[in-house]
């Protein structure tokens, strides 16, 4: 019986360190298991979990994100060096096929279901391929993941897929180029079948946008959310989307009732020429239309706690972004925020301009991949310095993160969704992406006095 291993490298600095409350166990690893031979034995590594230690096999799979890859690499010699060959995959690896080459025995571009039988046939007649292309499958044909190959143990939070695709292409977003433009969905049964089967309470539906991007995927997320009602489906949902889920009442309804607790919306910026520069239309018509703060407030009175991403220190913004962002997180309500700095991700519109232009900064490449993890500024912004760009993200959240501000905002969560559940676990993800402030660099760097002093002078200022 030959045995596979598949593995999650990670990246050493993990962005929301490895708190078992906002854990979640990836899906691509038991998507691969669940087209497997059944003569295989699989064993698995995820890093977010336990480090890695060499385990024998006979062919090792690792995926990896770009912040990971440069582990993977490593970790892929290890086996290399023994004769054991290696296949790698995922966005990173995509996006960069012939340098992926070089550290591993194949490559597989794209979504890898369909291809993953061949590639283990070639395998097993000492003909592997330096490359396979996996086609995007349709979703009908998706097998059931086998969650079993996971430390189900650990993971506090199970997690699904109901949908591929985002028509949306944001200038700093890799999903377009790997999963396509158009907006693939799952059948309803299926996805229901599956979520019977996911032992945790808390789930985590991994969509993009949930909602989807017109009248039929708008259904589709009415007749979800009214099964999991009427089949008595007892679940907590944490689940991703757009704006737009705001202007639907009788959805927010639904889906809190259904058991979304927690909606994280992808915000990115409060000023305009941000967000048209980021290609991020859906938003910045409600911004031009003074709606941030309507569409918020009505999905936190349905009963939702709304975690606002948010991504500062581009070329359009100046030192100004910092509190002024901060002023429209709490005059918002807005219950948990990710602020995340502009990175230029192969096979995004950033990385293909900062690159043709020469401004990358980090590319004593794979090494420089670890710094690829959206806490790092890799190029100079127009009209900031790098290093008031940080001061920046250390003031904004050190100002969010304080004692009272974070017992206000817990209160304000439950007062207004009137959900002990959507209060708790708000207060869970806040304390994670607080732990990763504390444990970070910047927060010791800094003078937060200093700091206060200097952007309370830029806000009162108007710059």
């Amino acid at each position: 019986m030959p045995r596979l291993l598949l593995i999650n490298p990670s990246n050493e600095h993990k962005g929301l360190g490895n708190v078992r409350g906002t854990s979640w166990p990836p899906l691509n690893l038991p998507y691969l298991a669940a087209v497997t031979p059944s003569n295989y034995e699989i064993d698995v590594i995820d890093e977010n979990v336990k480090a890695f230690e060499y385990r024998p096999a006979d062919i090792v799979g690792i995926t990896a994100y770009t912040a990971s890859v440069y582990r993977g690499y490593k970790i892929a010699s290890e086996y290399r060096k023994r004769g054991i060959p290696v296949i790698m995959g995922g966005i990173h690896v995509s996006m960069m096929p012939e340098e992926a080459e070089r550290y591993c025995d194949s490559v597989v571009i794209g979504e890898a279901e369909a291809i993953w039988p061949e590639v283990l046939r070639d395998f097993e007649a000492g003909q592997l391929a330096r490359r396979y292309v996996g086609a995007r499958p349709c979703m009908d044909d998706l097998p059931m993941p086998r969650r079993d190959i996971l430390r189900e143990e650990h993971y506090r939070w199970g997690s699904i897929q109901t949908s591929r695709g985002c028509p949306l292409n944001c200038s700093f977003c890799s999903v377009t180029a790997f999963n396509g433009q158009a907006f693939r969905r799952r059948p309803l049964e299926s996805v229901l079948d599956e979520l019977r089967q996911i032992p945790q309470k808390l789930v985590l539906i991994t969509d993009d946008n949930l909602i989807g991007f017109g009248k039929k995927d708008r259904d589709w997320a009415y007749s979800f959310f009214q099964a999991v009602i009427a089949q008595g489906i007892k679940k907590i949902f944490f689940a991703q989307s757009s704006l737009m889920f705001g202007e639907d009442p009788e959805l927010i309804r639904l889906a809190a009732k259904a058991g979304l607790k927690v909606i994280f919306i992808g915000m990115e910026s409060v000023q305009p020429e941000t967000l048209s520069s980021f290609r991020k239309s859906v938003n910045l018509d409600r911004l031009a239309g003074k709606r941030y703060h309507e569409l918020i407030a009505r999905i936190r009175k349905g009963g939702i706690a709304v975690l606002g991403a948010f991504v500062l220190g581009g070329d359009t913004d100046d030192v100004s972004v910092f509190p002024r962002t901060l002023e429209f997180i709490k005059s918002s309500g807005i219950d948990v925020i990710q602020v995340t700095k502009p990175t230029p991700l192969p096979g995004t519109a950033l990385w293909e301009s900062l690159e043709r232009k020469g401004r990358i900064l980090a590319t004593n490449f794979p090494e420089d991949w670890a710094e690829y993890r959206f806490t790092k500024m890799l190029f100079a912004p127009a009209n900031m310095s790098i290093d008031e760009v940080y001061e920046g993200f250390t003031y904004l959240r050190s100002e969010y993160y304080r004692p009272l501000a974070t017992l206000a905002r817990s209160l304000s969560t439950l007062w207004v969704t009137k959900s002990p559940t959507a209060a708790y676990l708000a207060y869970k993800f806040n304390s994670s992406y607080r732990k990763a402030f504390y444990d970070s660099e910047h927060y010791r760097l800094f003078d937060l006095t200093a700091l206060r002093k200097k952007f309370d002078h830029i806000r009162n200022c108007g710059k």
